[in-house]
């Protein structure tokens, strides 16, 4: 099978916004091996049917190989999965994954790159593991708008924040460890504060998730 787009080597000068977005929604991702088998697949889950679609949309276009995209019937949950060693391992190279979600840092090509592939790697990143109050569906005092972000890795937090003050937005601090029911980890949250910052978060960085989308707007409109 050949890759198109995807890029195989480590080179920043032609690494693809769309990559970088495809590696920010990886943070609510699994990486699934079992060399014994020959299992090699990515799967990425979601309530959201149509951010799936537009998900498999885009990763259809880096790899040249459409997902299979299924949805749990017990959980209402739509999975995307993508079966491939070719594709697993080149992803593994170019996330620098280390094996556990909890170790997983900012990748590099990332990290040392433009401003407009970090934008993507942190709307990737909001859409998947991000989250704002419900403005949608109730009332919310301009006061509690706030937008925050959850990891088991504290330092990918760190280095996300220090991304999103490029765009003059101002996260507040990241708070924890906090210990959920049935997490092997402690869970760590980067939150950004305040009607006025979650207007520059939409303006800046934006999002390409309907429910999120929609959110954003009713918040830009906001007083």
């Amino acid at each position: 099978m050949k890759i198109k787009n995807f890029q195989k080597m480590k080179t920043s000068s032609k690494f693809l916004p769309e990559t970088a977005y495809f590696l920010g929604a990886l943070r609510d991702g699994c990486f699934i091996e079992n060399k014994n088998n020959y299992i090699y697949r990515i799967r990425i889950y979601q309530k959201n049917r149509r951010w799936i679609e537009k998900l498999s949309e885009i990763a259809e276009k880096l790899f040249n190989k459409k997902p299979l995209i299924n949805i749990d019937k017990r959980s209402g949950v739509w999975d995307l999965m993508i079966n491939s060693k070719e594709i697993y391992n080149n992803i593994i190279n170019i996330s620098d994954f280390p094996g556990k979600q909890e170790k997983w840092n900012t990748p590099k090509l990332v990290l040392n790159n433009n401003i407009h592939v970090q934008k993507e790697y942190i709307k990737g990143f909001f859409d998947s593991e991000g989250g704002i109050p419900h403005v949608d569906k109730n009332y919310v005092e301009p006061k509690n708008i706030r937008i925050h972000f959850t990891q088991a890795n504290k330092k990918c937090l760190e280095e996300l924040k220090t991304m999103i003050q490029k765009f003059d937005i101002k996260p507040g601090k990241i708070c924890g460890p906090y210990y959920k029911k049935g997490y092997k980890s402690p869970i760590y949250r980067l939150h950004i504060h305040g009607i006025k910052q979650v207007k520059l978060f939409s303006e800046k960085i934006g999002s390409l998730h309907p429910e999120k989308q929609k959110r954003l707007f009713i918040v830009s409109k906001m007083k």
